[in-house]
């Protein structure tokens, strides 16, 4: 992943894109970071949870700028998001995901609220960062209840 930035940030370089490049040069930063932190290089799983993580970042960010009265630093924030987006896997629609959901409870069983946390551990081992939890886990909790 972050080989891929630095090489997107050559690109933004030559073509002289000065609003990508700080964009880039950030979410380098921001993996070169936690590599540090925790003292081994990142899996592509890792270099995603980061990534989706300085996307929930901006998305605050714009909620805070909408309310304070400031488009032009929300607009900036989403062109941001829409940069990070590009290095994310597509993720599962909804209609994916409850097909996982209602195919996953029948493999493991699950019949009641209880076994929600089996569910979702499974859901979460097969399906990785391609899934919203939240969006998962209201689906398993519709499909139990």
């Amino acid at each position: 992943m972050i080989n891929r930035i630095t090489n997107d940030i050559k690109k933004a370089l030559l073509n002289k894109q000065k609003e990508e490049l700080l964009v880039l040069r950030s979410l380098k930063s921001a993996l070169k970071y936690i590599e540090i932190e925790q003292k081994k290089e990142l899996t592509e799983e890792e270099s995603i949870k980061v990534l989706k993580n300085q996307v929930k970042s901006r998305e605050q960010a714009i909620e805070l700028y909408i309310q304070g009265n400031r488009p032009e630093l929300a607009e900036k924030e989403e062109f941001e998001i829409k940069i990070i987006k590009a290095y994310l896997p597509e993720p599962l629609t909804e209609a994916e995901m409850e097909t996982e959901v209602t195919k996953t409870i029948s493999e493991l069983q699950a019949e009641s609220m209880k076994d929600m946390g089996k569910v979702m551990k499974a859901l979460s081992q097969k399906l990785g960062t391609r899934a919203d939890g939240k969006i998962l886990s209201n689906l398993v909790r519709q499909k139990l209840a």
